[in-house]
């Protein structure tokens, strides 16, 4: 007797458990403790279903911050949208960064603090998820340059100083707490109006 194909709703139960299960493993271990073995075992299914599900097991660690990534870029191309004024959209944006990464703080380290060790592979040139936040700077950037209300200069080297700055914000509080930074909230705002007040005209 043919065995019964899973529904979609079953699908996704496995590719959460999943997730679930690589995400608490990472927690616990480590990059180095993550295997497909410990996640199957953790999620409590054979170690096949890790390949039938996302092809491999680099997949599905990419996938615990891809896919929530994909959700917040639909927010920031929200608030691009809605601000007509480049300026308001640079804070707009900045603002939204800020607060994602303090309402999402395991999302934000995941993404944007994991520092790769040497033999780990990098993301594939087709995962540049991330790159959006990056790209909406730079349209708003070039829009303020053309009304005159942002300085001349390389838009790609004001994006870098202004993502560079608000991830420096979110970041420092959070690695060197020894050092009695400000607390992320307060220091990424004054570092949104130190970026904007250097950008404008």
């Amino acid at each position: 007797m043919a065995r019964k194909l899973a529904t979609e709703n079953q699908r996704q139960e496995v590719r959460r458990r999943l997730r679930s299960a690589a995400a608490s493993v990472y927690r616990e271990h480590g990059i180095a403790g993550v295997t497909a073995r410990a996640v199957a075992l953790a999620a409590g299914v054979s170690v096949g279903t890790i390949y039938a599900h996302f092809g491999d097991l680099k997949s599905l660690m990419q996938s615990l911050w891809i896919e929530p990534l994909e959700r917040f870029n639909d927010r920031f191309r929200e608030v691009a949208a809605s601000h007509e004024d480049p300026v308001a959209r640079l804070r707009g944006l900045m603002e939204l960064y800020v607060a994602i990464a303090h309402e999402f703080p395991e999302l934000y380290r995941n993404a944007f603090m994991f520092v790769r060790a040497e033999p780990l592979p990098g993301p594939d040139d087709d995962l540049q998820v991330a790159a959006v936040f990056g790209d909406l700077l730079r349209a708003a950037l070039r829009d303020g340059q053309a009304a005159g209300l942002i300085r001349e200069g390389s838009v790609d080297r004001q994006m870098e100083l202004v993502w560079a700055g608000l991830h420096g914000s979110i970041a420092l509080p959070i690695n060197f707490d020894r050092l009695r930074f400000s607390q992320t909230p307060s220091l990424a705002s004054d570092m949104i109006e130190l970026l904007l007040a250097q950008l404008r005209t």
